[in-house]
């Protein structure tokens, strides 16, 4: 068994990969965490790897995702926690930790807490809503053994200063990436998971879901006396 698997997700963005590996492997003390295996799951054909890191990282590529397709980080994070753990009842790794493209997301998990949380719901298209869902989850199913530490969009349960969790540099600041957030499909796609969002948590809470309050700047009252369960199940398609 693995003490730790890192999975490090990536679309094209090279010198963001490397950047981030460069911080990994030359930044980061292991030392204390013997048995921690890197993994990057690569979701484009334009890839590039820096020859120090060759046969340091495992890479899983996504060879029947066609490269416009701009994707779904449930999936690959869902892909991650099947990866890492294979069995949440034997499991092959003692924690599973993810970062997302931008390089500001990390979630790091136990199996007993995926038994309680779930997999991610794979409806939900864009960051915002896809973190929510899974956070209010985290908040309802295992409120004094989970911690989100979400500053930048005040999403904090158990936070603890020790364990910064968001990069001060924003990553998705450059032309390429702003035109892609700036268009109709952009616009179509956020429009129609804050839908699937609304009728998934539609009245199980005194106040209904909204931007503010429950996708973001969550107040006390929302984390002292939580929404009641979904009655609508998550969607994974493996």
């Amino acid at each position: 068994m693995k003490n730790m698997k890192i999975y490090i997700v990536t679309y094209r963005r090279a010198d963001i990969l490397n950047k981030t590996l460069d911080t990994l492997f030359n930044k980061t003390d292991f030392t204390s965490i013997p048995d921690t295996e890197v993994n990057i799951i690569n979701n484009h054909t334009e890839f590039r790897l820096n020859d120090e890191f060759v046969g340091k990282v495992n890479v899983i590529h996504n060879n029947t995702r066609p490269d416009w397709d701009t994707g779904n980080l449930a999936r690959n994070w869902n892909e991650a926690l099947l990866h890492g753990f294979k069995d949440l009842c034997n499991p092959d790794a003692k924690i599973v930790v993810v970062t997302g493209r931008l390089g500001d997301n990390i979630v790091s998990y136990r199996p007993e807490a995926v038994k309680k949380i779930g997999m991610w719901d794979e409806r939900f298209l864009t960051p915002g809503n896809k973190e929510a869902d899974y956070y209010i989850r985290a908040l309802i199913y295992n409120k004094e053994k989970s911690m989100i530490g979400d500053f930048v969009h005040k999403r904090l349960l158990n936070e603890h200063d020790a364990l910064p969790l968001d990069t001060p540099e924003y990553q998705g600041g450059n032309a390429d990436w702003l035109e892609i957030k700036s268009n109709d499909l952009w616009d179509e796609a956020w429009y129609h998971t804050t839908q699937i969002f609304y009728w998934k948590w539609k009245d199980t809470w005194k106040e209904q879901p909204a931007y503010t309050g429950w996708l973001t700047n969550w107040s006390k009252d929302f984390v002292d006396n939580p929404p009641a369960p979904p009655k609508v199940p998550n969607f994974v398609q493996y």
